[in-house]
């Protein structure tokens, strides 16, 4: 587990080497220049082999301070001096390019990750999106444009970068380890939402989250009948299964297309002003032990009250004017943003 390594790391060193690497690669090829300069003037100044000439070179742009391999005439004394005013500082900036290339690469990474874990320690409230895969992807993004805080653990390292881009808080990990949604911030989390790969991971998901926090809720994905069974007795608050979601929609498309075509506009923001939501009505609520008609939500906020689900878990759909609000009730609302918003402050 992890929170900036990998392809991410690389990605980092990438951009130094972007900025500092034509430098860094100039600087080399100057002191390879130097190199060749120094060894063929020995050479020839001083008749030396060709080893015993690279060596004289090298030690002397290095200033590694070895002697002298032969005694030096007056004119190879004067190329050594040119050859350590104009290469030494050769080798001084391609050092420096050098390791200003490493220091940077490593630099980024530590303050990504420190970054990351301060972000993941200042969430509260929390949902923590276990899986990126198809459908984790559409959850994210859905999150991110509802402007509600999450984190995705992803175990698969190559979809590291992508998390990154996309400016989402994340984790590097298998999310069934309980060290993994630790770091998560599974004790702070409103909910975990189990979308891993297999039916058995999203249940060993699911007896962890709740063996660590047992009052988060846990919203599992099953892909078989058997699989909704077994999470729902693992401690799964609410199980979805992608396939009889998706059949029920093929259905309603060929038997019932305008009331299809009216569904997705209310639950896509972006294509009506019309939402629906769900407001928990609270003690000191005007609409508490009130009936529908004299509590009037229509005229008096500007929503309709579709559906209401009782604290023992009864839902009551299309409710009468005669239907009591009650205390702990979730309203199931439609209506415009404004006014759902102003209905909720007030309830």
């Amino acid at each position: 587990m992890h929170l900036g390594l990998g392809p991410e790391r690389r990605r980092r060193l990438g951009r130094a080497l972007h900025r500092r690497g034509p430098q860094a690669a100039l600087g080399a090829a100057l002191f390879g220049l130097w190199i060749v300069v120094g060894t063929l003037g020995y050479h020839w100044l001083e008749g030396w082999p060709l080893l015993d000439a690279l060596y004289m070179t090298v030690i002397t742009l290095t200033t590694i301070g070895f002697g002298e391999v032969h005694p030096l005439s007056p004119q190879g004394r004067i190329f050594t001096l040119f050859l350590i005013s104009v290469g030494l500082g050769t080798a001084v900036y391609t050092f420096t390019r050098l390791g200003q290339l490493v220091f940077e690469g490593e630099f980024l990474d530590l303050f990504g990750q420190r970054r990351m874990a301060r972000e993941l320690k200042r969430l509260r409230d929390h949902y923590i999106v276990c899986g990126f895969g198809r459908i984790g992807q559409i959850v994210a993004r859905g999150l991110a444009d509802e402007g509600e805080p999450f984190c995705v653990v992803e175990q698969n390292p190559d979809l590291e970068e992508t998390l990154r881009d996309l400016g989402y808080r994340y984790v590097i990990g298998d999310a069934t380890e309980e060290e993994t949604l630790k770091q998560a911030g599974i004790d702070r989390a409103r909910a975990v939402l189990a979308l891993l790969p297999t039916d058995a991971d999203n249940l060993y998901l699911t007896i962890t989250a709740k063996g660590l926090n047992p009052g988060v809720r846990v919203i599992a994905r099953a892909l078989s009948a058997k699989a909704e069974a077994n999470l729902k007795k693992g401690g799964a608050d609410q199980v979805v299964s992608p396939y009889r979601i998706a059949g029920i929609r093929i259905l309603q498309a060929a038997l019932r297309p305008t009331v299809l075509e009216f569904m997705e506009l209310v639950t896509h923001r972006a294509y009506l002003p019309l939402q629906l939501e769900e407001i928990r009505v609270t003690r000191s609520s005007p609409v508490v032990n009130r009936t529908l008609a004299e509590a009037d939500v229509r005229n008096h906020y500007g929503v309709i009250v579709i559906a209401i689900k009782r604290a023992n878990g009864e839902m009551v759909f299309n409710p009468g004017p005669q239907e009591v609000i009650r205390e702990g009730d979730i309203l199931v609302v439609m209506g415009r943003e404004e006014d759902l918003r102003r209905f909720e402050e007030g309830a």
